[in-house]
């Protein structure tokens, strides 16, 4: 079924409707650098301004022992030391140790102890160095400045299981998934983690304070990475409007910590596609639109966040029901725009997120 969904974005009238691919894919593409890009040579001892922050899956506990990009000239750490509580994708924890000024990392090493799991965990593990170099070559476009920026921070977030994720971001703007990559449980001496402190008491009493739905994981054994890996999961989904739009900007966040605000350059139209071509993405998380409607009515659309376990829910259902065919997040809106709701469409079968309320605001 096709939705009835134009948007005029920066002056460019575009469609919604195109065809997709099959859910599965792992490989980001959410941000990907120009085509001329690979082409050009690389010089992988380039120098960027990065840094690097530490977080863990929200309500899973963690401490960092010891973690750092390595580069061929040496590296960086990551933040060490704190009592983790949350970040996925990343956290406000930051270092201003050495150079600022590093060359795309070609891996990683970490040791990292986890409170839900009493376990601690090693891994050195290779990056994709000549992308992680292409990304930062190419940057984003701020179209607000209208420059060319490019990322700066590698964040990582350690959850159950012994997994690591690794992001690159440019803050406040977007942020690309890296890869997952596996540790290894060892045996390590807590008074080393951390002296003087007994290990029995202090993991019983982070346990106490945590949710019951995570203590219930505890105390049947059944805490895994399952959870985060479902957000890795791409759907071929693109969002259609139940009448014509201009669209001035927008910002979409992922489950996966992924996020979009920057356009890669400035071709605007193609930076349409992202969301209106059914193109692999992840379940968004929060969306938000600059957009005008007829008599030059102007709104700020909201959707912050999305209802996880019904949005998810959805997205599984419908891509079962419908393998291979293109997922529909419709958005109806009446003339006046200030009331709208949600659903998620393919074919003819229609799930409504009643549980993901859109907010309506006149801007500033």
């Amino acid at each position: 079924m096709r939705f009835p969904s134009f948007l005029v974005l920066f002056g460019l009238l575009l469609s919604a409707c195109g065809s997709g691919s099959p859910p599965g894919s792992t490989a980001p593409t959410t941000s990907t650098p120009p085509a001329a890009m690979a082409d050009a040579p690389l010089d992988l001892s380039e120098r960027f301004a990065l840094s690097a922050s530490p977080g863990c899956a929200d309500g899973y506990p963690a401490t960092i022992d010891e973690a750092r990009f390595l580069t061929p000239s040496g590296g960086f750490p990551v933040p060490y030391g704190h009592f983790l509580n949350s970040g996925w994708g990343g956290s406000a924890i930051g270092w201003s140790v050495g150079d600022p000024m590093q060359a795309a990392p070609d891996s990683l090493e970490i040791r990292w102890f986890s409170y839900t799991e009493d376990k601690f965990y090693e891994g050195h593990f290779l990056l994709p160095q000549e992308r992680i170099y292409q990304l930062l070559k190419a940057g984003v476009w701020d179209a607000e400045n209208q420059e060319q920026v490019t990322y700066n921070d590698l964040s990582l977030s350690v959850v159950p299981g012994g997994v690591v994720f690794v992001w690159l971001a440019v803050a406040g703007a977007n942020q690309v998934l890296i890869g997952r990559y596996a540790a290894q449980e060892i045996p390590y001496d807590y008074a080393r983690h951390r002296p003087k402190v007994d290990r029995a008491a202090d993991v019983a009493d982070t346990r106490a304070k945590l949710a019951p739905e995570v203590r219930r994981e505890i105390a049947t054994r059944t805490i895994s990475s399952k959870k985060w890996d479902a957000w890795l999961e791409r759907y071929p989904w693109q969002l259609a409007f139940s009448q014509a739009l201009t669209l001035t900007e927008y910002g979409i966040g992922y489950l996966n910590a992924e996020s979009t605000s920057y356009p890669p350059t400035p071709d605007t139209g193609a930076y349409a596609q992202v969301v209106l071509a059914p193109s692999p993405k992840p379940v968004p998380s929060r969306i938000s639109f600059h957009m005008a409607g007829a008599y030059g009515r102007k709104k700020i659309f909201k959707v912050r966040p999305f209802d996880e376990a019904e949005t998810m829910g959805a997205f599984q259902i419908l891509a079962a029901a419908h393998p291979g065919q293109p997922l529909t997040l419709f958005v109806e809106m009446n003339e006046q725009l200030t009331q709208a709701s949600l659903s998620l469409r393919a074919g003819k079968q229609v799930i409504p997120l009643t549980k993901s309320p859109v907010q309506l605001f006149d801007p500033n």
